[in-house]
């Protein structure tokens, strides 16, 4: 995909990795030149107000969504000159976390090398369908989503194969699950969901030592809880500031209806800390006012609302959002219950690659950023005539449509081992979670989606092959013992 292209993919948020690189390496002490211009985190629109001489002093803060061990990560390939490595790095990632669970699901289904099927065979032909899906945008793309399937793989496997691992295959696992965990909030939101899922699975399977499974798993999500009380502590001690995040559940509950609603019904009143983002979306009748993305990033006068306030309320209102939702669900729980659901299930249909794909918007925000040692941040053959999507949109979506109902047959064959039942299962469970964690509580998008949807056909390829190879053995669970057991 990137000699195709002629340049990695990237996005909005590269350009703020790539700043936030710098600062992470002038923290430990390497000095990089400045870059051209500092990024603007909005949407292009003019600069936010100035803050008023008179207002109280407000603390520093520091924006917590930007993972420190991925914006490290950027950091070292920015100054080595070449942030394409990040697209090996992706590859080498994506391969890795195959290539384990193919190990393992081989090795417990008895189709392994004296059946003649290498681990590292299995890996190539169970990679093959998904390089016809999105699995190599996301290897091409400047951004750390690759990690979100790589993470959804690790978690089956262990809840299928924790307790007949090796050492060094629980800890390949712990080390993949742990990048994966700190490189983005909603990975960590994931990876956080997925450990009572994956204890139940193990359990469903049964068998000595049940409990390593959910132990890894939650060992994995501490790593990424441990990334966040880091960063709190770095930013208290290198700049006594705040860490804080953008107003993601406010926004979104804003633009589905309920949270709009119990503002305009409560407001004004000092004790809701978002009672003047309701006054900043009044002030224009823009329809995209109401959209999560303009009210946390735009700075437009017609768009604009959150970022346009003065910074003691915006720093209320991005620490009051989970409070904000609490409230909203006790007044309005069927209808942000019902929205919740509306966005989970919008959130599975969207599978296109387009938002790998660089813009003009994106291209002009990054245009001046250094590090790239293929060119510069500029549109590729790619990504500057899409009429090929019309033709790989569809394409993929049957690839995956086709992959899910491969999936769920293999699973419900008779003669699949419960293990191996279980890792094709939890792949497709991971892929529901992805989406309840990004349709529902950030915003559905297709970028979210077609991250994960690669794993559908691997999964698929990786359960026909092992059942290919399958060496019969006299005793074995099969579908009757685990079914009675769930």
């Amino acid at each position: 995909m990137l000699a195709a292209n002629g340049g990695a993919l990237f996005y909005f948020d590269t350009a703020s990795y790539v700043e936030r690189g710098q600062e992470v390496l002038a923290l430990v002490g390497v000095d990089m030149p400045p870059l051209a211009a500092p990024v603007r985190d909005d949407l292009g629109g003019p600069p936010e107000p100035a803050p008023d001489p008179g207002a109280p002093d407000t603390p520093e803060t520091v924006d917590g969504s930007r993972s420190m061990v991925y914006s490290l990560l950027v950091g070292l390939f920015l100054w080595a000159g070449a942030l394409e490595g990040l697209v090996v790095l992706n590859a080498a990632l994506a391969v890795a976390a195959t290539w384990l669970a193919a190990r393992v699901a081989l090795r417990e289904a008895g189709a392994g090398p004296a059946q003649g099927m290498s681990p590292g065979v299995a890996t190539l032909l169970a990679l093959l369908p998904a390089l016809l899906g999105s699995l190599p945008f996301y290897v091409a793309f400047l951004m750390p989503d690759i990690l979100a399937p790589v993470l959804l793989l690790v978690a089956a496997t262990l809840a299928a194969f924790a307790p007949r691992m090796r050492p060094w295959e629980l800890a390949l696992a712990w080390g993949l699950g742990a990048l994966a965990v700190t490189t983005h909030l909603s990975h960590l939101a994931i990876g956080l969901l997925l450990v009572p899922l994956v204890g139940l699975a193990a359990f469903l399977v049964g068998g000595p030592r049940r409990w390593l499974a959910p132990l890894a798993m939650a060992a994995i999500a501490a790593a990424g809880v441990a990334e966040q009380g880091l960063l709190r502590v770095a930013a208290e001690v290198a700049e006594d500031a705040e860490v804080v995040y953008r107003p993601f559940l406010t926004a979104r509950l804003i633009q589905d209806g309920p949270g709009l609603a119990y503002l305009e019904e409560n407001c004004p009143d000092e004790a809701i800390p978002t009672c003047p983002l309701l006054d900043a979306l009044g002030a224009s009748d823009d329809p995209e006012r109401l959209t999560a993305t303009s009210i946390s990033f735009d700075t437009s006068p017609g768009r604009g609302s959150f970022r346009l306030l003065p910074a003691a309320d915006q720093l209320a209102i991005a620490q009051g959002q989970f409070d904000f939702a609490l409230d909203v669900l006790r007044d309005r729980p069927l209808g942000t219950a019902w929205a919740f659901l509306r966005n989970v299930l919008r959130q599975l249909a969207l599978n296109s690659v387009d938002m790998t794909l660089q813009t003009n918007p994106i291209v002009a925000r990054a245009e001046d950023l250094p590090g790239l040692a293929l060119g510069g941040f500029r549109h590729g053959r790619l990504t500057e005539a899409r009429g090929w999507l019309a033709v790989a949109d569809p394409a993929q979506a049957l690839l995956y449509a086709a992959s899910a109902v491969a999936l769920l047959a293999l699973a419900l064959r008779r003669r699949t081992p419960a293990r191996l039942r279980a890792f094709l299962l939890m792949v497709g469970v991971g892929v529901l979670v992805n989406a309840l964690v990004c349709g529902g509580l950030s915003q559905p998008a297709s970028r979210y989606g077609a991250r994960v949807m690669w794993l559908l056909p691997t999964a698929a390829a990786l359960g026909a092959l092992a059942l290919r190879g399958r060496a019969p053995r006299a005793a074995d669970p099969g579908f009757s013992t685990w079914q009675g057991r769930a």
